[in-house]
């Protein structure tokens, strides 16, 4: 945005901003490029997942190569052209924007969720966790109010069309864990469960397929959230110095995108387990995700204050004071090297460049290179994605084994409850006829355990056979489900 040229023009500026909001911007929190990283991170751990598995399980024999179609006209009008604004926003080249006929492979539609998940790029706000207190995005020690705002604006910033049409957002948000659990998100835990259930129980297929579809959409939009707790600028605070940096946005980030791009992303390092869909991103046990992005590396505007020399001062003098201005106590610095003076240096942490440093004669300067982006990518990425898909196999860690016998006529089955699951709950049974309609078999209701097995008598004429179970234990909430044809 130009700089108003009269000091009227900037009275009309003024207003028009204090009328809208003095808190919002418009560089947006994107952390790792969503079109590229977040796809190819998201990619690498739906393939090393199950969920191909659990799809094949629910009558999709292709599994993640599955066509399936969203219903958009299923939504009510202000939610279908919201969710078609954004589908056609993707990136056509990317391979998971659906096709005209609203039609897209089951992995696709992960990996398309968690692009959406920063679509509009100003949900990043709700993407924060710092670990050590469970907070979202805190911008109080910046400035506020209404000068912040003005900065902004004449800094060009922000935009007043962009202030009123909320096209930018405030210097806050929704912690990461809380945001996946809301009921205001679309990409969210709540939409995942409750779809993942009408996609077995509601009536018509295409109703059903269409519900699966936003329970893949939301799996993909969860996986992002936990993917940008290994972004070190979203674990520790760092809105203000990660992204405003010339109004660019991350230079971490960029680089991510440009040396790796989405294909050239390094695979899975090894699967995650953790006890509870929380610690996956920050627990006191330190190792959360958040917990190791935070304690191993550095932000942008994390790192420590340049330190002025004087003719007597010391080493240890400079670390002291280095260390003083840090504002979290990991990383830290033990020790620098200053001579010879014009040449750059690195901290090194847990064998990983994490701090450049310079010695200019009369300052020391701290900064992030490529060399520490390098440092951090490597080795961020592999476990970033092994995170991701360990959550994923969480979410889908119970199933329902069934089984069929007998023929049209005289039909049974039996369901067992399995997976890495220590409590039950209300088993419900759906029987499927010629046209794929389905209905329920209210006299098939039952409490199931884990490890139980119960046998259902079948109506005659039904064609397939569904059951759901839908449950809670100490490892969080859970769906089981499963269909079979019938002999």
């Amino acid at each position: 945005m130009r700089r108003p040229s009269s000091s009227a023009s900037a009275h009309v500026g003024l207003t028009a901003l204090a009328c809208a909001t003095a808190l919002f911007i418009l560089p947006t929190a994107r952390a790792y490029e969503p079109g590229r990283t977040h796809a190819g991170l998201t990619e690498r751990a739906v393939e090393a997942s199950r969920l191909h598995n659990v799809l094949a399980r629910l009558g999709r024999p292709l599994g993640l190569l599955e066509p399936l179609r969203i219903g958009l006209d299923l939504f009510d009008q202000d939610q279908r052209r919201a969710l078609q604004a954004r589908l056609d926003a993707l990136d056509p080249a990317g391979g998971y924007r659906p096709g005209s006929d609203g039609m897209a492979g089951a992995g696709n539609w992960v990996v398309a969720g968690a692009v959406l998940a920063k679509t509009p790029p100003e949900r990043g706000a709700n993407h924060f966790l710092n670990p050590a207190n469970g907070k979202g995005l805190d911008d109080d020690p910046g400035l506020s109010g209404f000068a912040h705002g003005v900065r902004l604006l004449f800094d060009g910033g922000a935009s007043v069309r962009g202030l009123a049409t909320g096209t930018a957002f405030t210097l806050d948000g929704k912690s990461a864990l809380d945001w996946i659990a809301s009921p205001g998100n679309d990409l969210g835990l709540p939409v995942f469960f409750d779809n993942w259930e009408r996609a077995v129980s509601l009536v018509e297929p295409r109703e059903r397929e269409s519900a699966l579809v936003r329970a893949l959409l939301a799996l993909g939009g969860v996986m992002a959230v936990l993917e940008d707790a290994g972004q070190p600028a979203f674990v520790r605070n760092d809105f203000r110095g990660a992204f405003l940096q010339g109004n660019v946005g991350s230079a971490y980030e960029q680089f991510v995108a440009e040396q790796y791009g989405r294909t050239g992303l390094p695979p899975v390092e090894a699967l995650v387990s953790r006890p509870d869909i929380d610690s996956f991103f920050a627990s006191t046990d330190g190792k959360g995700l958040a917990n190791r992005t935070q304690r191993r590396f550095f932000s942008e505007g994390t790192i420590p204050s340049d330190v002025s020399l004087e003719r007597n001062t010391v080493v240890a003098d400079v670390v002291r004071r280095a260390r003083e201005s840090l504002v979290f106590s990991s990383p830290t610095l033990s020790r620098l090297v200053l001579r010879p003076a014009q040449h750059r240096h690195y901290l090194v942490f847990e064998g990983h460049r994490v701090l450049a440093y310079e010695n200019s004669g009369t300052q020391v300067h701290f900064l992030l290179d490529d060399a520490v982006y390098a440092d951090m990518a490597r080795a961020l990425l592999p476990e970033i994605a092994g995170y991701a898909a360990g959550l994923l196999n969480h979410l889908l860690r119970a199933s329902l084994e069934m089984t069929a016998a007998g023929n049209n006529a005289s039909a049974k089955i039996t369901v067992r409850l399995a997976g890495e699951i220590k409590q039950g709950g209300a088993l419900r049974v759906f029987v499927e006829d010629g046209s794929g309609r389905r209905r329920e078999l209210p006299a098939a209701a039952a409490t199931l355990a884990p490890g139980e097995e119960i046998a259902i008598d079948l109506p005659a004429g039904a064609r397939r056979v569904a059951a759901v179970l839908r449950g809670r234990d100490a490892r969080g909430p859970f769906v089981a489900a499963g269909e079979v044809p019938l002999p």
